[in-house]
């Protein structure tokens, strides 16, 4: 009996996902990350990636907007992380999980995801006007030799 439920319940967890993509031909995200730090003479860099997909290194200048896209993974596991590094600071996280997508926007086709990199951190959401702090930046001080 259980297992027959379960077996229900998978069945129709797949035909619902797949009347989302039916009714939505081209469901998306599409994550951005915006270089808003001071000025340019301390420049931005990172690096991104996921299991499957290296977004090579980035050098913004302020105002820059490097995004990709992507169509997540049907069961919750697509995963892209950055290492960001600015002056003596630097930063490592997920810019985009399941936990993390529910800060992105929620109307198809596209699902925006907003990350703006700020001098004093990392804000999130899924406009410019609807951003949170969701990190803060580590900072390596200069060692007295």
């Amino acid at each position: 009996m259980i297992r027959s439920f379960f077996i229900l319940f998978i069945i129709s967890y797949v035909i619902n996902a797949y009347q989302v993509i039916a009714d939505d031909p081209d469901p998306h995200i599409e994550l951005h990350i915006l270089d808003a730090l001071p000025n340019n003479d301390i420049p931005l860099k990172f690096h991104c990636a996921s299991k499957d997909d290296d977004l090579g290194w980035h050098y913004p200048k302020v105002g820059d907007d490097f995004h990709f896209s992507f169509r997540p993974h049907l069961f919750k596991k697509t995963l892209f992380f950055c290492h960001f590094w600015w002056a003596r600071n630097e930063a490592i996280f997920d810019v985009y999980n399941y936990d993390v997508a529910v800060n992105c926007s929620s109307d198809p086709p596209i699902f925006y995801c907003i990350w703006k990199v700020q001098e004093d951190g990392f804000y999130m959401g899924p406009q410019l006007n609807q951003l949170k702090k969701m990190h803060d930046w580590i900072s390596h001080k200069k060692r007295d030799v």
